[in-house]
């Protein structure tokens, strides 16, 4: 029998709360080549971010195990939360004298004045929504934005990752992802009042570098090299996106946001 996927908050934060889903958190998310490498990316273009944009105040929406915000450098203060409290205890483990505050809180009901922060970032989160839930997301992040401040957020490529959930069995994903076609997380970004400043692949050559990833049980080191230099090369076939948003003046309006057709929207643990 196949279940739905969980995708409404409450069913979420039940699953984060889970012993077993947050201390194989960060093994799953950065342990085998491929994971490692996307966790890696993500990191280093955060990075870039905070050295070009200076923000003075950075928030992280659903923040897990510190698994990005240990390794954002250069934040002069932030805030990371998380609707567990399991997480959160890792988090601060992990993090030691940074200069991150922690708390639980529910991302879509921020306790937080408006335009706080210069900076907000988050992964592995608003996608797992319906697109009631996303704008609702938006519309929070938005209110906390400074004017012209920056959203990063990721994407994922219906054209790369549902070819390789069908491969593995869509029963095996167990929260549900919206997946884009190339364009459409712009547009949906763009109509709720966001002006997109960069979108970056990652994994560029998913399809082969998936394949190559199996090499992990055999030769990890050579899985490794092969990967990243992959990576290195101008590629068509990204499995994420990150985007990186402005703040715009106005919004849309929800006539102006469509959710993509649907298709597998499942991710496997989150």
């Amino acid at each position: 029998m196949v279940h739905e996927p969980l995708r409404q908050p409450d069913e979420l934060k039940r699953y984060y709360r889970n012993e077993d889903v947050v201390q194989t958190y960060l093994k799953r998310r950065t342990a085998q080549p491929l994971n490692g490498l996307l966790h890696r990316r993500q990191i280093a273009l955060l990075n870039e971010i905070v050295e070009e944009y200076r923000p003075r105040r950075v928030l992280e929406l659903a923040c897990g195990p510190a698994r990005l915000t240990a390794e954002v450098r250069g934040v002069p203060f932030g805030v990371a939360v998380d609707a567990s409290m399991p997480m959160l205890h890792v988090a601060r483990g992990r993090t030691g004298a940074a200069p991150w505050e922690f708390l639980r809180t529910d991302a879509f009901r921020l306790p937080f004045k408006d335009h706080v922060f210069d900076l907000v970032f988050s992964t592995r989160f608003v996608r797992h929504f319906e697109l009631r839930d996303r704008s609702r997301l938006y519309a929070e992040i938005r209110r906390v934005l400074a004017p012209a401040g920056l959203f990063v957020v990721d994407a994922l490529n219906f054209e790369t990752s549902y070819p390789a959930r069908v491969e593995r069995g869509l029963e095996r994903y167990q929260i549900y992802d919206v997946l884009y076609r190339p364009g459409e997380a712009e547009e949906e970004l763009t109509a709720a009042g966001f002006r997109i400043v960069r979108c970056a692949g990652l994994l560029r050559w998913f399809p082969l570098q998936r394949r190559i990833n199996r090499l992990r049980f055999r030769a990890p080191r050579l899985a490794r090299w092969l990967i990243g230099g992959l990576e290195r090369l101008p590629g068509r076939w990204p499995q994420t996106w990150m985007l990186v948003c402005e703040k715009s003046e106005q919004v849309a309006g929800d006539h102006g946001i469509h959710d993509p057709p649907k298709r597998t929207l499942r991710a496997s643990g989150g």
